[in-house]
């Protein structure tokens, strides 16, 4: 990613305890490494932060552990089908189809110039838990009627298919957060820094308008960014030097 480019980035560092305090952070991991810094910016999703799998000495302030319980997860299903030609009729790349599951689409491939076509399903609450409780196998080939029927083409197949979700994954445990009645606020209170040292970005620390979005993850991360740049010393700039060849010009008598 060009966002990566030039950065320290080590894999398979799953953080296990996180230390904080005057001396800065201190990440171990799960094997026994350890990565010191004067500041962290913690982008743990959600249902990671929900589950404790990260744990933080001293524990989080109070307010944000309630915020964390207010704020609940959202079950989502993601259903992608690689087409060897274009699906969609020409200048449609979205297709709402009402009382389906899944029943809404779009072309992932559209504007990129390619001759292939990807179609992405999203099927949320109800309608994810209702495919989930199938094997992928017929979760996709249900959700592939759907689009045969709304299409009117009962021969479509796709050279490939895959679902996605984030429930069962260690590094996720879900997908969007959602706000219950009453926890408007939880999502600001999860953004807040604490003691200089700890910063947080994610969707669920953007606004409400911008939550369970990947613009809103963005967004908070350019945030925590600056607020950590808000507290750094500001360098002190020195005039250039003078050579001593450079003329002074005086002010006429």
């Amino acid at each position: 990613m060009k966002l990566a480019t030039g950065l320290d980035i080590r894999l398979g560092a799953v953080v296990e305890t996180l230390e904080w305090g005057p001396f800065g952070v201190r990440a171990t991991t799960t094997d026994g490494r350890l990565y010191q810094a004067d500041r962290a910016v913690i982008t743990l999703p959600l249902g990671v932060l929900k589950a404790g799998r990260v744990r933080f000495v001293p524990e989080l302030p109070q307010e944000k552990l309630e915020a964390l319980k207010q704020l609940g997860i959202t079950d989502a299903v993601k259903l992608f089908f690689h087409f060897e030609e274009p699906v969609f009729p020409k200048g449609i790349v979205e297709l709402y189809v009402p009382g389906a599951n899944p029943d809404e689409w779009w072309s992932s491939t559209a504007g990129h110039g390619v001759e292939v076509e990807i179609l992405t399903a999203l099927a949320t609450g109800d309608k994810a838990r209702e495919l989930l409780a199938l094997p992928e196998a017929e979760a996709l080939q249900s959700a592939l009627q759907t689009l045969r029927q709304a299409l009117g083409r009962p021969d479509l197949t796709p050279s490939k298919a895959r679902l996605a979700h984030w429930r069962d994954d260690p590094f996720t445990l879900g997908a969007y957060s959602k706000a219950s009645v009453g926890a408007s606020k939880a999502r600001g209170v999860l953004a807040q820094p604490v003691g200089h040292r700890l910063f947080f970005a994610g969707e669920h620390t953007a606004s409400n308008a911008w939550a369970a979005t990947v613009h809103g993850a963005y967004a908070s991360g350019q945030r925590a960014a600056q607020e950590i740049l808000a507290l750094e010393p500001k360098p002190r700039v020195r005039p250039p030097l003078r050579s001593r060849e450079t003329p002074v010009l005086l002010p006429s008598p």
